[in-house]
């Protein structure tokens, strides 16, 4: 008779293997309990930013936005009153020294010069029938001067003449008196002819000097009026272009009234502003690299503004090369001031809300690749995107380089 035996064996090896199973649970869990016991906090890694530690050469640089402008500027004012009635040219346009901006009209202001010209030219008639007048006078002078010398030197003979005789009786002593008496006569009226000649010639060269004066201040009131008509024609002072060009047709001018402003094309730099925190490393002769969108320029650092306004310093960058077409006044440009290069050092993409030269608390991913650690860290000097390390990290270490706030009390980092 055959007798049925049950086998127990399957269903000891279930058994076993429910047990294994619950035994791995129980110590995945104890796993997982003190897997989440070493941090304070866990961080999804699609949140984070982090960088890595590298080692090489450095080069520290300040960054900043600015603008080009014009490094030669004039305003071109009114120098008399006047109406517009003319625009030749309007805002953008090129010009060159000489060329004609703006004309105003002032009729008073012709007529003026009208009627002095014709003041002028009868002052300077008149004044030419004085002088011809005074040579006369002079010319009549000299002659009566030389006649009075002819006399003189006539009783001069003839007073020696009867000196001669007089010693053999031939001349009655009377009429030798009288030729010595009238020679001295004449000798009195050549003398004052002689001084009437030096005062004449003296008082016709102040005359003349007189004449000249009143004609030459006609003249210049003349030059004055003429170039105040010149004034009303407007032209460029300097090859340039026409950067404003506020006034209408038809509007009334007045003396010192801006007309236009001028800035000399080919004469550009860049006012870059540069954070307050990095100001400090900036210095004057330093290197700048300008960026137009289009093209670089090389420049240098001319100078610094001593006031802050808004956060920011204004450092102006004179250009040391030829200008690209894309430069004109106003254009929009980024600016890379080299402050120093080192040759080789540690260093890294720069943290959110960290300073130079200062030392700060930054999270470093563990050799696991699971945690950040908290780890203190000395910096150096920094640029717009990069900072140095002096110590407190190696090559190869990653650190967290994006806003560290939400967790920045926490001593270590889960990563999830």
């Amino acid at each position: 008779m055959d007798v049925s035996i049950e086998r127990k064996k399957p269903r000891l090896r279930k058994r076993n293997l429910l047990l294994a199973l619950a035994a791995l649970i129980v110590i995945s869990a104890i796993y997982y309990l003190w897997y989440l016991a070493q941090a304070d906090m866990s961080v999804d890694a699609d949140t984070l930013v982090f960088d890595e530690v590298k080692r090489g050469k450095f080069t520290v640089s300040v960054r900043g936005t600015g603008v080009l402008v014009p490094d030669n500027i004039e305003w071109l004012s009114a120098n008399v009153e006047g109406t517009l009635v003319k625009r030749a040219v309007k805002p953008g346009h090129s010009v060159k020294k000489g060329d004609l901006i703006v004309e105003l009209n002032n009729p008073r202001l012709i007529q003026q010069l009208a009627e002095a010209q014709w003041e002028l030219a009868a002052l300077e008639a008149e004044l030419t029938a004085a002088d011809v007048a005074l040579a006369s006078s002079l010319q009549q002078q000299k002659s009566d001067l030389l006649n009075a010398q002819l006399d003189y030197e006539t009783s001069q003979l003839e007073f020696t003449a009867r000196a001669d005789l007089i010693k053999t009786g031939a001349v009655s002593r009377l009429d030798y008196n009288r030729t010595r008496l009238a020679m001295d006569q004449s000798q009195q009226r050549l003398q004052t002819h002689q001084q009437q000649l030096g005062k004449m010639e003296e008082s016709l060269t102040a005359q003349r000097n007189a004449h000249k004066a009143r004609l030459n201040q006609h003249k210049q009131r003349v030059a004055i009026i003429q170039q105040q008509v010149n004034d009303l024609r407007i032209e460029a002072s300097m090859d340039s272009v026409v950067l404003e060009l506020p006034l209408v047709s038809g509007q009334r001018v007045m003396m010192g009234d801006n007309i236009a402003k001028l800035a000399q094309q080919d004469s550009l730099i860049a006012e870059l502003q540069i954070p307050e925190l990095n100001i400090r490393e900036v210095a004057l002769g330093q290197r700048v690299i300008i960026d137009t969108r289009n093209n670089k320029i090389e420049g240098q650092v001319a100078r610094v503004d001593p006031a802050v306004i808004n956060g920011n310093v204004q450092v102006d960058v004179v250009l040391t090369q030829a200008l690209p077409d894309d430069a004109r006044p106003d254009l929009s440009v980024d600016g890379e001031i080299k402050i120093t290069e080192i040759a080789d050092t540690l260093y890294v993409a720069r943290p959110l809300f960290v300073q130079s030269q200062s030392k700060t608390l930054l999270y470093k991913l563990s050799n696991d690749g699971h945690f950040f650690e908290r780890v203190a860290v000395r910096l150096g000097q920094g640029s717009a995107n990069h900072i140095e390390i002096i110590e407190g990290l190696l090559p190869g270490d990653n650190i967290i380089i994006s806003d560290p706030t939400r967790f920045s009390s926490y001593e270590k980092l889960r990563i999830n």
